[in-house]
This record gives structure tokens, C-alpha cells and sequence, in this order.
């Protein structure tokens, strides 16, 4: 009896066991999402696509022995669990390293699993699986596949769309050249087309995935249907003001969709298919009309959200169109640049404190530039009154709070190009030169009153211009070097004008220049040391010609012949030394001037030699020779002095 119950007893003893470990392997599967193996060795496949199948553990065999099913020294099998006395053994190397897929280091076992475990590689063929079962999905590589970006679908959606409307202003303009269809049969056909597409995009919108297609859908169809009223006008002669109200509704529905979507890549969308391709159906002043409705009602939207770009890109559209008027001959064409400076100015006052500096700025810039094309157009006193007036509406942003540094610079510098314009265009000759340097002192002025440099920086700029203008007509380099020269003799004949206003204007040259090199120096632009020399030597520079100029024009207005011409330069000469004398006075702690003042001796003895020697004769030379050589003499002796007394 004995022999046969214990073999039946252990015989139910391992299938109880067996049934156990069957039921731990199917929890463990579970858990891993992998295939299902039942009971009854049927495979199903669970939720989880793409995992590795787990090992099967097996119970160690009586002491001495291997596993369950394997002799004494049989080797333990992939999917085997090691023995309970076993420790921790790691994962065995020639099956997966770490880092590779179905490798767990001890330790690290998943919920459910034994410590030490390890599930076998991907490649390894599971027992009790169907042959040739492989985990669904592609294996892990370490590299990630590569994947489609939104930024690319977008791309491609927006390029349509820009296609789509090319095909639509094509068409309209086809049908008109080529009598396709009636007008209202085009025109309709367009607007069709556009509501069609608006509602399959707020449709489409509904789906978050969608919903970029949906916005370039949007995009091109109020789009589409801009470009149909304006093609309205010239196909239906629809008078101008329908036709503006009508851009109204149909950009204030689009950007109204815009702001409730809050997509500013709508609001572009809209601003460039209609503005930027509305000149090919619409012309003159109906399109800055057009184009004027679509800026105002982009401003609004642009303001309410901080949309920087579509503000400043629906600005463009009536700058340029408004400018292209003023240069026709067109009635309307004061009235449209006028319009379009005010509502740009009015927007950039209500931009300050709701954009970014910088779209303010392109604001500012733009809003005055067809005030700025018509006033040339016109010419005159009239178009000096358009550029005043254009500079005055800039320079009032100033008072508007909120205005940076940066903003503040920008409108000084469009307000002096309005100004200088207005002097240009208003007055001619040394007259317009010597206003131009007035303004320049006038700014110095300010600027050293209100201890604020950027009126300096204004002054700088005129008195650039107005001594450039200088040296071309009104006091030419050619006429202090040469004699006889145009302008001041003329045939052998003085022109008294001519040297009047050579010498006015050289002393406005050397008052200008003193100015703003003082002003400067008060306001810490400018120092006595090298840091700043790329300032202050050219200021220096056009002191002295200045100089040069007063001094033989007025020479000349004396005794208009050689003989004056030469003593004038010859007192040149001698003003330079006394200049280059002031100048090592003052540098003494100064290397700046001390150098700047040596450099001027060096100059007026080159002058001397190259030019006084060569051109000057008789008496007239050897007086300049002996007065600068007297000064230069004295100078040295002074200055020696006082060298030996700082020391």
C-alpha cells in the first residue's frame, strides 16, 4: 500500500503545484500585456500590443535536484526562476545586456514578479507559445522614429491656402479679361467658394486635431471672399462706399472669428490674402479705402489680444497704397495720405502700452510715409506745409504715456525727417543750408537745457546734412583751394551773393560745430580722451573749414583778385597755429587736446609748405611765413613754460 500511495500522492502533489505556477504565469502575463497563455494552451492575445512575452518560472525539485522536470545537473532553462537559496543572480549576459529590451536588473523586478527575475529577450521563443510567434510592434532600437510635426502640417496647409487664393484672384481676373460668364455669375462663383470654405472650417474646428487645417481654411475663405468685393467694384460697378462697408463685414467677421479662435496666425492669414493681393482687383483711392478698413478693424483685435505682427502687417497695406496716390495725379490723393497718417498715428497711441516696443515703433514709421511721398509731389510751400505737418502729428506721440526710450528715439527721428523735408522742399540754396544749421544750434541748445541727449542726437543729424550740403554748393571745397572758382567768380567776375552767403553759411559751419561739440561735452558725450575722438575730430575738422571759408570769402568780398585770396590764407594759416596754441594750452592734463593740438601744428606747417609755398607769393608768402612761424615760435615758448610750472 505503501509503495502505491506515495507515488500517487506526490504525483497529486506536483500537479497542485503546477496548477499554481500556471496561475502565477497568467497574473505575470497580465500584468506585461502580453500574449495570454491559458490553462487549456490556447493563446489570445491582450491589450497590449508590442510586449515581450514574460518567462514561465518553474519550482526548484527536491533537495539535489534541478528544477522540476530536469535531472540533478540539467541546466536551468531561460524562462526558469533561479532556486529559492540561489541569491540574486543578474540576468545572464548572452541573452540581453542592459539597457536592451526584456532585461530587468535584480532588484528592479515589476509587481507580481520574483526578485531576480529576469523576462527573456524579444528573439527567444516563449515554451508554450504557437511557433513563430513574434511580439507586435517593431522592436525597440534605441533611436526614435522619426515623426511628423505640426509646424509641417501647418506649412503645407498655409501653402494651399496662399494657392487657393492665387487660383481665385487668377480666376476673376481670367473671367473679366476673357468674358467668361456674366459679372454676377464671377462674382458669385467667388463668394460661394469663400463661404463654403469658412463654414467647413468652423466645422472642422470643433475636432482639436482639425483645427489647424481649419484655420487655413478660414484663412482662404474670407480671403477669397475680400478679394471678391473688390473685384465688386470694377465688375459690377459697385459704387465705393457699399464696397467699403461691405470689407468692413467681411474683415470684421474674419478677425472676429480670429479673436473668438484666438489664433493671431488667423488674423495674418486674413490680413495677407486680402491686403496684399487686393491690388491686383482694386486701384487709386478705393483700395487705400479698402485696405484702410481692413487695418482698422485688424487694430482692434490686435489691441484687444497683443497681436504684435498682424497689427503691423495690416499697416503696411495702406502705407504703401496711399504713398503709390500721392505720386499719381489724383484728386483724392491728399485725402487718402491724410487719412492713412492719422489712423496710423491714432493706432500707435493706442499701441503703446498694449504691443511690444518694437511693433510701436514700425508703427510709427509707417504711418507717416505717404504725408511724407505727397509733400515732395506737390512741391512748394504746400508741400513744405505737408512735411511740417506730418512731423508735427509724429511729434505729438511724445506726450502719449507709456513712451519708452526706444519709441521716443524712433519718433524724434521720423519728426526730423519730416522736418528736414519741409526745410528742403520750402526753401533752396545757402537759405535751406543755413536753416538746417540753425536747427542744429537751436537742438544743441535744448539739449544741454533739458539734460536730455536725444535732442543732441537730432542736432547731429542736421548739422551733418547741412554741412555736407556746405561743401557741395554753398562754400565748396574747390573754391577755397583754387582762384578763380565757381561759385563765388564767375567768368572772371566776383558774385557778391555767392561770397555773402559762402561766408554766412561757413560761420554757421563753425558756430554748429562749437555748439553741439560743447553740448556734447556737458552732456558726457564727449571727453578729452581718445574714447571719444571718433566724435569730437570730426566736429574739429569741420570747425576749420569753417574757418578756412569764413576767412577767404570774406577776403575776397574786400578784394575780389589773387591778392586777397592769398592773404586770406595766409591769415588761415596763422589762425590754425593760434587754434593748435589754445588747444596744448588746454591739454596739458588732457593727452586728448595735447594730441589733437600737435596734430593742428602738423597740419599748419603741411599747409605751409604744400599749399602757401606753391600758391601764395611775394610778400603775402613770406607774411604767412613769418606769422605762423612767430605764433609757432611764441606758442613753443609758452608752452614750454607752462610744462616746466605743472611739472
Amino acid at each position: 500500500m505503501t509503495s502505491t500511495s506515495d507515488p500517487t500522492a506526490a504525483f497529486t502533489a506536483e500537479l497542485a503545484r503546477l496548477g499554481e505556477r500556471l496561475d502565477r504565469v497568467e497574473a505575470r502575463l497580465q500584468l506585461l500585456g502580453a500574449p495570454h497563455v491559458g490553462a487549456d494552451g490556447v493563446t489570445a492575445v491582450l491589450e497590449r500590443p508590442g510586449a515581450v512575452p514574460p518567462p514561465v518560472a518553474a519550482e526548484p525539485g527536491p533537495a539535489g535536484q534541478g528544477p522540476a522536470g530536469q535531472g540533478p545537473a540539467g541546466p536551468r532553462p531561460w524562462w526558469a526562476a533561479p532556486p529559492a537559496d540561489a541569491g540574486h543572480p543578474g540576468p545572464d549576459p548572452a541573452l540581453a545586456a542592459p539597457g536592451q529590451a526584456g532585461w530587468a536588473a535584480p532588484g528592479q523586478a515589476g509587481p507580481g514578479q520574483p526578485t531576480g527575475w529576469a523576462p527573456a529577450p524579444p528573439w527567444v521563443q516563449a515554451p508554450g507559445l504557437p511557433s513563430g510567434w513574434a511580439p507586435s510592434g517593431p522592436a525597440p532600437t534605441g533611436v526614435p522614429a522619426p515623426r511628423a510635426t505640426a509646424g509641417g502640417a501647418r506649412l503645407l496647409a498655409w501653402t494651399g491656402a496662399a494657392m487657393t487664393l492665387l487660383g481665385v484672384v487668377l480666376f476673376l481676373a481670367l473671367a473679366a479679361s476673357r468674358g467668361w460668364g456674366t459679372p454676377a455669375v464671377r462674382v458669385g462663383a467667388g463668394t460661394v467658394l469663400g463661404v463654403v470654405l469658412v463654414a467647413i472650417a468652423v466645422r472642422l474646428h470643433r475636432t482639436e486635431t482639425r483645427r489647424a487645417g481649419a484655420m487655413a481654411l478660414a484663412g482662404t475663405g474670407f480671403g477669397a471672399l475680400y478679394l471678391v468685393v473688390a473685384a465688386a467694384n470694377r465688375l459690377l460697378d459697385l459704387p465705393g462706399p457699399p464696397a467699403v462697408l461691405l470689407a468692413l463685414v467681411v474683415a470684421g467677421a474674419g478677425l472676429a472669428l480670429s479673436d473668438r479662435w484666438r489664433s493671431a496666425l488667423l488674423a495674418g492669414g486674413i490680413v495677407v490674402g486680402g491686403a496684399w493681393l487686393a491690388p491686383v482687383l482694386a486701384e487709386g483711392p478705393l483700395l487705400v479705402a479698402l485696405l484702410l478698413a481692413l487695418q482698422a478693424v485688424t487694430a482692434a483685435v490686435s489691441l484687444r489680444r497683443g497681436w504684435a505682427w498682424p497689427a503691423v502687417l495690416a499697416a503696411v497695406g495702406p502705407a504703401l497704397a496711399a504713398a503709390a496716390v500721392a505720386v499719381s495725379d489724383d484728386p483724392l490723393r491728399a485725402v487718402a495720405a491724410v487719412a492713412v497718417t492719422l489712423l496710423g498715428l491714432a493706432g500707435a497711441a493706442l499701441a503703446v502700452r498694449r504691443l511690444p516696443e518694437q511693433a510701436v515703433v514700425a508703427l510709427v514709421a509707417l504711418a507717416p510715409l505717404p504725408m511724407l511721398v505727397l509733400a515732395p509731389a506737390l512741391d512748394g510751400w504746400g508741400g513744405a506745409g505737408v512735411a511740417a505737418a506730418a512731423a508735427l502729428l509724429v511729434l505729438t506721440l511724445s506726450a502719449v504715456p507709456g513712451v519708452g526710450a526706444r519709441l521716443r528715439t524712433a519718433i524724434a527721428a521720423v519728426g526730423a525727417v519730416g522736418v528736414l523735408e519741409a526745410v528742403l522742399i520750402g526753401l533752396d540754396g545757402p537759405v535751406a543750408t543755413g536753416a538746417l544749421l540753425v536747427v542744429a544750434i537751436a537742438l544743441s541748445v535744448v539739449a544741454v537745457a533739458v539734460r536730455d541727449r536725444l535732442p543732441l542726437r537730432v542736432s547731429g543729424g542736421f548739422w551733418l546734412v547741412g554741412t555736407v550740403l556746405a561743401l557741395a554748393a554753398d562754400a565748396p571745397l574747390l573754391a577755397l583751394v583754387d582762384f578763380p572758382a565757381d561759385p563765388y567768380v564767375v567768368d572772371g567776375t566776383a558774385q557778391p551773393g555767392a561770397l555773402v552767403a559762402g561766408a554766412v553759411v561757413s560761420l554757421l559751419v563753425l558756430l554748429a560745430s562749437a555748439a553741439i561739440t560743447v553740448a556734447a561735452g556737458r552732456l558726457g558725450v564727449v571727453r578729452p580722451d581718445s574714447g571719444t575722438a571718433g566724435i569730437w575730430v570730426p566736429l574739429g575738422v569741420a570747425g576749420l573749414y569753417g574757418t578756412a571759408g569764413l576767412i577767404v570769402s570774406l577776403a575776397l568780398l574786400v578784394a575780389p583778385d589773387r591778392t586777397a585770396f592769398t592773404v586770406g590764407h595766409a591769415v588761415v594759416t596763422v589762425s590754425w597755429t593760434v587754434v593748435a596754441l589754445v588747444l596744448l594750452a588746454r591739454g596739458l592734463r588732457r593727452p586728448a587736446l595735447r594730441a589733437t593740438g600737435l596734430v593742428l601744428v602738423a597740419g599748419a606747417v603741411a599747409k605751409l609748405v604744400l599749399f602757401d609755398l606753391v600758391v601764395l607769393d611775394g610778400l603775402v608768402q613770406v607774411a604767412a611765413f613769418l606769422g605762423a612761424g612767430l605764433v609757432l615760435l611764441a606758442a613753443g615758448t609758452r608752452y614750454a613754460r607752462m610744462v616746466a610750472e605743472a611739472q
